[in-house]
């Protein structure tokens, strides 16, 4: 089952913590997916444009922050 930070929520105030810890793994897993997939576009767009170049990035300037907004809390 898919869940979201609302369930997450949901379940932390009823005292549910098996079903808290599901939905808080779901929501990162959602998020890792998503994730994945725009780097595997990145690195095929590269590819494809003939650039030999990748940015040499360490793991932590390399990620942008994600902007949070009312829906996903």
């Amino acid at each position: 089952m898919s869940y979201n930070v609302k369930d997450a929520v949901k379940f932390a105030h009823s005292d549910n913590a098996s079903n808290f810890q599901d939905s808080i793994n779901s929501v990162l897993m959602d998020k890792l997916r998503d994730r994945v997939e725009v780097e595997k576009v990145a690195v095929a767009q590269k590819f494809f444009n003939g650039s030999e170049e990748m940015p040499d990035e360490s793991p932590e300037d390399g990620l942008e922050q994600e902007e949070v907004t009312d829906e996903d809390v």
